[in-house]
């Protein structure tokens, strides 16, 4: 008998079959099923397995609540009702119990889907918001909308021992993700490796399936039905957040999506030479978009980069307020591996990838002693991500030294500096509604 070991060529070869395997096999059900039914999961429905949670706080204080949407391996829906209800619970919020909302729509990214950590981790997010002082003073009601998309093609693995899971299993008085779904054992497991090899695949999903007419339909209905709904003294607050490969995803639907709206606010009646035509203006449905370690090429926001710009110029030019326009956040972390170093291995070809085989000059790097154009391969762009192409970033946060730290730091815990830092925001959004309303924007 000839026996092997895990090492042998033929072990490869079958391991590397499994990997592709795995990492093409469709979606084909959703981790959290309505099962035909058209309002909230009725009694009987566990969290870890429901499309709506809803948590239990026990002060008197407000609870805070999350709806999932899933979408499958080529970007449609997965369960339709999801996205029904999805956007019928704002209504419900916001015409029925007159609340005024704080909407958070979060993407996730790669190793994640709608039963992994990243989902205690969002909801962790959530109940601080909520129990944080300045939301609670305003009697502000917070609500998420998870997006869902199979970014892991096994199980993952979940830290039950972690502060959030702990906290959110509190606050909702159960778990909320189904422990069928995941792994006990970290690392060093074939399970593991199959993630780490799964990159190309969730990523080639993330750029070219996922991101599709479904999941831009999703967040613009969710963000319209919050914005059109809001209650006499507030304007309801809609963020989108995409982390990883959901900012890629973001980045490409959310964009193109976009276009028509920003373009229909542009002046084009300045063109007109008679019989000039009343303007129709219309604005995104957004507070902010926020970007974190975004694992998009950055060709993608160049092209968004581009857009945004010439959006600016045209209200400048046609002297429209701008303050009602979204801001639009990309923040990388220098220490993100994934998006400073795997990224550029994995698409070390680019150069030589015949739809890259251009330069970019135009508007990208001119030379420091004239206005001459230095031309760019755009094959840089797709090898970098947006954090980590000084192309594209403005901005660069750098660490205190000692001596220049304010004063009064809170501790080093996140609930503490969550606080101070939310407080600064929300204030600057309060005002900035106030001052709107006052010069007669609504």
């Amino acid at each position: 008998m000839i026996t092997y070991s895990p090492f042998t060529p033929i072990a490869a070869v079958i391991f590397v079959a499994g990997v592709f395997f795995f990492a093409g096999c469709a979606t084909k059900k959703p981790m959290r099923p309505t099962n035909g039914m058209k309002g909230d999961p009725r009694e009987g429905v566990a969290n870890a397995d429901s499309w709506y949670i809803e948590s239990k706080p026990t002060d008197g204080s407000l609870p805070y609540s999350c709806s999932f949407v899933e979408f499958d391996e080529r970007g449609d829906y997965l369960d339709f009702r999801q996205q029904r209800r999805s956007w019928e619970k704002i209504l419900e919020l916001a015409l029925k119990e007159r609340r005024k909302l704080l909407v958070v729509i979060y993407c996730h990214g790669w190793k994640n889907n709608s039963q992994s950590g990243n989902v205690v981790e969002f909801n962790r997010f959530l109940s601080r918001l909520a129990s944080s002082p300045e939301i609670r003073q305003r009697q502000l009601r917070v609500h998420g909308l998870y997006l869902a998309w199979r970014g892991n093609v096994v199980r993952q693995f979940v830290n039950t021992d972690s502060e959030a899971f702990r906290q959110t299993t509190k606050d909702f008085d159960g778990p909320i993700i189904n422990e069928r779904y995941s792994r006990k054992v970290r690392m060093l497991t074939p399970q593991w490796f199959i993630e780490q090899v799964s990159y190309w695949s969730r990523k080639g999903a993330a750029e070219s399936k996922v991101s599709s007419v479904p999941s831009a339909r999703t967040i613009f209905t969710a963000a319209n039905a919050a914005k059109h709904f809001s209650t006499p003294d507030w304007t309801n607050r809609v963020f989108v957040i995409g982390h990883s490969f959901g900012a890629l995803m973001l980045e490409k639907s959310l964009g193109q999506a976009c276009v028509g709206a920003l373009t229909d606010q542009w002046k084009w009646n300045q063109f007109q030479t008679t019989n000039d035509l009343p303007v129709t203006v219309g604005t995104l449905p957004f507070d902010c978009i926020l970007f974190v370690n975004s694992a998009a090429p950055s060709i993608y926001t160049k092209e968004l980069a581009d857009l945004l710009w010439a959006h600016q110029r045209a209200q400048e030019h046609s002297h429209q307020d701008s303050s009602s326009a979204p801001v639009i956040i990309s923040l990388t972390s220098s220490a993100d591996w994934a998006t400073k170093k795997a990224h550029r291995w994995a698409n070390v070809l680019a150069p030589i990838y015949p739809s890259l085989q251009r330069d970019y000059t135009e508007g990208v790097l001119a030379s420091s002693n004239s206005a001459t154009a230095v031309p760019v391969p755009q094959s840089y762009f797709y090898e970098h991500t947006p954090g980590h192409n000084p192309l594209l970033v403005d901005h660069w946060i750098r660490a205190l030294k000692t001596n220049e730290l304010p004063a009064n730091l809170p501790n080093n815990i996140a609930d503490q500096v969550f606080i101070p830092n939310l407080s600064q925001l929300l204030r600057h959004c309060y005002l900035k509604s106030s001052q709107k309303k006052k010069s007669g924007f609504h």
